[in-house]
């Protein structure tokens, strides 16, 4: 990706908060102030992110289990699991078929659990890490990457929950990553974590931004946790964005089609049994808008939902149970399912 992608980017983030102003795109008034690695990064030197020995959360505290259950590290970079057989990190960490290892956590906050290969990579359609192209061929960001795994998770691992609604800028997430912390050289992959403020109201060209720069090189690839224990988004890395450093994180609501793909998940085996053209007769309690594996996706991530009924016909709406009522009822257009 060049610096001219790059500003271009820019301009549209700055166009749509109406902060649009020709100084702030100038290369020396994006790094004004700004020194060492952060004013290489401002420049446009992504690799830098991925150095190992150059980042991790700052300020940070120590992960939780929660954390330690869903995060891996790379080596050089972090990632989330998001099936028992795949991992999510970006595509900038340049991951490679028998060259990089997933390592595990278990109870303490360095991998203490057995490692694996990876035997296949996917990026989007577009993405050309290796010379810098993190546009798809969409046009949008997406500087992600599913890896597949030679070996299923451990026991000790929990597969992370995507988010399917980016929660807005007035939310706060949970960023987690096993770069340097503070500066200091991280060899033994410490895990930690930082709570951050979300900047952007939306995630319509692919990415979002956080309030503050809360992260060092090595935390890339890591996830941003909201909405609880949800996975919003994946690190690119900081950038000088509308006066202030800002983290950078590629959606996963907004290429969450693609991400299923990848991971081969189609809902199927997760439920009991699957009545088509019914409707349960109790209330929902939420609701989602999507396609029927989008809402069985919901369902089954949810530890509330006992069962869906998702409207087909071009609506697609899915609507999700704590309570069946007297049990599905006759109602044309509806798939259900029941955990």
């Amino acid at each position: 990706m060049t610096s001219l992608l790059n500003l271009n980017r820019l301009h549209r983030m700055y166009a749509t908060l109406g902060l649009l102003a020709s100084a702030a795109f100038a290369p020396a008034c994006v790094a004004e102030g700004v020194t060492g690695d952060e004013a290489a990064l401002a420049a446009g030197d992504e690799a830098e992110l991925v150095d190992s020995e150059s980042s991790a959360i700052i300020n940070g505290s120590a992960a939780t289990a929660w954390m330690r259950q869903r995060v891996v590290s790379l080596g050089n970079c972090t990632g989330v699991i998001v099936s028992k057989n795949h991992v999510l990190t970006a595509a900038h960490c340049l991951p490679v078929v028998g060259t990089t290892k997933v390592q595990f956590y278990s109870t303490m906050n360095t991998p203490d659990a057995p490692e694996t290969d990876i035997i296949d990579v996917a990026f989007k359609p577009g993405v050309d890490p290796w010379n810098d192209e993190l546009d798809d061929s969409g046009g949008n960001f997406a500087d992600i990457a599913v890896l597949t795994l030679a070996n299923p998770i451990p026991s000790t691992s929990v597969v992370a929950s995507l988010d399917l609604h980016y929660p807005g800028d007035d939310a706060t997430g949970t960023q987690v990553g096993r770069g340097r912390h503070d500066g200091a050289t991280n060899s033994t992959s410490l895990l930690k974590y930082a709570t951050n403020g979300l900047y952007s109201d939306n995630v319509d060209d692919g990415y979002f931004y956080t309030n503050d720069d809360r992260i060092n090189k090595g935390d890339s690839g890591g996830p941003i946790f909201t909405n609880g224990q949800r996975v919003s988004g994946v690190l690119w890395g900081y950038w000088w964005v509308a006066f202030a450093m800002r983290n950078k994180y590629t959606s996963t609501e907004y290429h969450l089609n693609w991400i299923l793909d990848n991971i081969g998940y189609t809902g199927s085996g997760a439920y009991s049994q699957t009545l088509t053209n019914k409707l349960i007769d109790g209330w929902p309690y939420g609701f989602v808008s999507g396609d029927l594996r989008k809402c069985k996706y919901a369902c089954q991530h949810d530890s509330q939902c006992i069962a869906y009924s998702h409207e087909g016909g071009g609506e697609n709406n899915c609507y999700l149970y704590d309570d069946m009522g007297d049990g599905p009822v006759t109602y044309s257009g509806f798939t259900t399912g029941i955990k």
